[in-house]
């Protein structure tokens, strides 16, 4: 079983569905569990999947590729596969922004994820 993150960096999720349609229909995996996560931009999505043959981290980084996940994260992916770098595959790391005026330090969150699991049907 693998784990697929993928970042989607725009509302309408339907160019996401056909990719994952045309990637079903090419390699007949069993979709074991999945996450969908609203976030400013768009939507972060976790598959769990059980492929019929095993799949290299190389090629996991392609598969969020071709599913519409940011092109930007999965270059830096794939950099840090090559780079034997343990914990590649990340996906949502909080984003803050720090004030500071004189002796006070304030910190603003810049980024969110609302999970929305199993309401959108694969």
């Amino acid at each position: 079983m693998i784990e697929l993150k993928i970042d989607i960096d725009k509302k309408d999720k339907r160019d996401f569905m056909i990719r994952y349609q045309a990637l079903y229909r090419y390699f007949r995996f069993k979709l074991v569990d999945y996450e969908i996560a609203e976030t400013r931009k768009g939507y972060h999505v976790r598959l769990i999947i059980d492929f019929p043959f095993k799949v290299t981290s190389e090629e996991i980084v392609l598969l969020q590729l071709l599913l519409g996940s940011d092109w930007k994260r999965e270059m830096l992916n794939y950099f840090r596969v090559k780079n034997d770098i343990e914990d590649w595959n990340k996906l949502f790391i909080a984003k803050y922004r720090i004030y500071k005026r004189g002796n006070k330090v304030k910190f603003r969150r810049l980024s969110y994820e609302r999970p929305i699991k199993n309401k959108h049907k694969l």
